[in-house]
């Protein structure tokens, strides 16, 4: 049985009527930073130290005795922030259930509680992006309702080359809202394992030639260049979503890399094609390099943070997965990143 009690998923303290701890199990002993010989005879309240969202100590429930009279059962699920041992801080569910005799007391709590660390993050990342996404949207939107209630008051004042600059920086600012509407429907598509891929022969060479002069005509700190052999063997992929990879990627390095070069350069052979992003430093930090194509990751190349929804990497690991390839950080240190991905040649003509 002790075996058992340690294989328990949840942390489980025993609590004796005396509100003194009987027992515990391995997690708990992990959870509270507790081991079983310090915390058994100890009161309930010295090892289950618990702060509500306000941040201020819980005593009613530190004691579960007094709850029970109001429970038959035990006490209902809640979140608290738990004082480990070591002084730090842990964010827990905790439930208590009451062991009662024939007569109705209590002779036994038995509080379980659940480590809410990955919960906490994964709330904080989702406030994190409604925030970003309120942000990101906020400042197209304002440029949009500028720009068309101004030439809408003021039409006959303005020259067409005026006119035509603000329907550009109109046009281009709905591209950017677009885009970011794109990205959460491609995730919860991604979350849902229904990402569509619509295949067909696709130019890569050409693609991201017409990408890399798209985004080089408003880079104006760096020269971006298409480089890819002749002849370069076409694939059978889905060229929108191809086309969102290599714009993530360069428009990623146009936002973080030093003034100077990006490189987009294509090789084949007979198993895969692969094409290459680089840029001109100053690197992703060795300590980020695992988490650059995870949800959420919106950390800058050279210590900087970025602004953006952080879901723009995740989601191109997941198109090119999707097509029964790989993407990865191929190189990266202060000299340069390489970000590189790989999709299976064949099947396409030429």
């Amino acid at each position: 049985m002790d075996e058992l009690f340690d294989l328990l998923p949840d942390a489980v303290i025993v609590v004796g009527p005396d509100r003194a701890i009987e027992d515990l199990n391995g997690q708990a002993e992990r959870l509270t930073g507790w081991s079983r010989a310090d915390a058994i005879g100890k009161p309930y309240g010295d090892v289950c130290r618990l702060r509500d969202a306000a941040g201020s100590l819980v005593h009613e429930e530190l004691d579960p005795f007094a709850v029970a009279p109001r429970l038959s059962h035990g006490s209902p699920e809640r979140h608290y922030m738990l004082y480990r041992a070591d002084g730090s801080e842990r964010p827990v569910t905790l439930r208590a259930t009451f062991v009662r005799d024939d007569a109705g007391a209590i002779v036994r709590v038995i509080a379980a509680l659940r480590d809410g660390s990955r919960r906490h993050l994964s709330e904080r990342s989702a406030y994190d992006l409604i925030a970003t996404l309120a942000h990101d949207l906020r400042s197209p939107l304002t440029s949009v309702k500028g720009f068309t209630s101004t030439m809408r008051r003021n039409w006959e004042r303005f020259t067409d080359e005026q006119k035509l600059h603000m329907l550009t920086t109109i046009d281009w600012d709905a591209d950017r809202m677009n885009r970011l509407l794109k990205d959460l429907l491609d995730l919860s598509r991604l979350e849902a394992g229904r990402l569509e891929v619509k295949k067909q022969v696709l130019d890569l060479a050409e693609l991201a030639t017409q990408v890399a002069e798209r985004i080089d005509m408003d880079a104006k700190n760096h020269a971006i260049t298409s480089t890819f052999p002749e002849p370069f063997p076409k694939v059978v992929a889905d060229p929108g979503k191809v086309e969102q990879v290599l714009v993530n990627l360069v428009e990623n390095a146009v936002r973080h890399a030093d003034p100077g070069p990006i490189a987009v350069t294509g090789e084949a052979d007979d198993e895969r094609v692969t094409v290459r992003v680089a840029d001109a430093g100053p690197g992703i930090a060795a300590r980020h390099v695992p988490y650059v194509f995870t949800k959420f990751y919106r950390k800058g190349t050279g210590e900087r943070h970025s602004s953006g929804t952080g879901l723009g990497l995740y989601i191109c690991k997941g198109i090119i997965e999707a097509h029964g390839g790989e993407i990865a950080i191929e190189r990266t240190d202060p000299s340069g990143t390489v970000f590189a991905f790989w999709l299976p040649a064949g099947d396409g003509e030429g």
